[in-house]
């Protein structure tokens, strides 16, 4: 039986929410609503897939295997799980029915509901620097860790490594330590702060562009021409939207035939909206199509 959960702005940019997949996220918020009073549940994968992620083409056990992966949900006895820091961060009921599940043992059991003697919180529902609030959900207190400024000269653990090699296998490591030095530039120059930068490097390495897409397109940098305005009008305006709004080297609908750089012809796209879309993402006009 599904229940009432929250969830706090703080969640979405926690280092162990965000170095999560997008669909693992959802799952992980939809196993709050899965689990009883006390953040104890039935562990069934595919009960999880029908109720949570129904329509999503994904591999639930991989999805699940995150998530236990990092510690948010912990198994225990037979085909029982729970979640951690559920009590933390969850203010329950008083009228949502005790557990009819067997507790977890002694050294995985979730911290008390109240405690001033709470260990701090980094990884899960309510971000990463836990507060003092009202009610049942902000008692105690606890030490927030702390953010700090990326060192200078920071590299990756090898574990942040390996994690790229599976990954990114498209990424050389040449370019696995360009992309290391664009994202020690990139932070250094917006003065960001974090509890962890492994987490934020695995978000940077796995938006980088492929090599193949740079052998077509050429890297992005601030010198590129700016993008021709669009004049979005008539009866096709939805259409030419959605034109503009690829860019080259992403993926494309097949139902909408060959993609925009594409050598294919394709009668939804004339020559005026090629030309169009060519501009508006700053391509000249004598660049080479590639064929898809």
């Amino acid at each position: 039986m599904a229940r009432i959960r929250t969830i706090k702005p703080e969640f979405f940019t926690s280092d162990d929410i965000c170095a999560l997949s997008p669909q693992a996220r959802l799952l992980y918020i939809g196993l709050w609503c899965e689990a009883d009073r006390e953040g104890r549940l039935v562990w069934a994968p595919r009960g999880f897939k029908r109720r949570y992620l129904p329509d999503d083409d994904c591999d639930v056990d991989a999805l699940c295997r995150e998530l236990t992966d990092r510690t948010l949900v912990r198994l225990y006895g037979s085909g029982l799980a729970f979640i951690p820091t559920f009590a933390t961060h969850q203010h329950v009921n008083p009228r949502e029915a005790a557990s009819k599940l067997a507790p977890p043992p002694p050294p995985l059991h979730a911290s008390p509901r109240v405690s001033d003697a709470s260990p701090p919180v980094t990884d899960a529902q309510g971000g990463r620097e836990p507060k003092e609030g009202k009610g049942r959900e902000g008692e105690g207190r606890r030490a927030p860790s702390t953010a700090h400024p990326l060192p200078a000269g920071w590299t990756p653990g090898d574990e942040d490594i390996g994690w790229a090699r599976t990954a990114r296998p498209d990424l050389a490591a040449a370019m696995i330590e360009a992309e290391t030095e664009r994202f020690r530039n990139f932070q250094a120059g917006q003065n960001r702060t974090a509890h962890s930068w492994g987490p934020l490097w695995r978000n940077w390495v796995m938006k980088a562009a492929s090599a193949e897409v740079l052998a077509r397109h050429g890297p992005a940098t601030a010198a590129a021409p700016a993008r021709a305005p669009l004049r979005l009008t008539g009866a096709h305006s939805v259409w030419t939207f959605r034109l503009m709004a690829h860019r080259p080297g992403e993926p494309w609908p097949e139902e909408h035939g060959p993609a925009p750089e594409s050598d294919l012809d394709n009668p939804r796209i004339d020559a005026d909206q090629r030309r169009q879309w060519r501009r508006h993402h700053g391509l000249s006009a004598s660049w080479a199509k590639v064929p898809t």
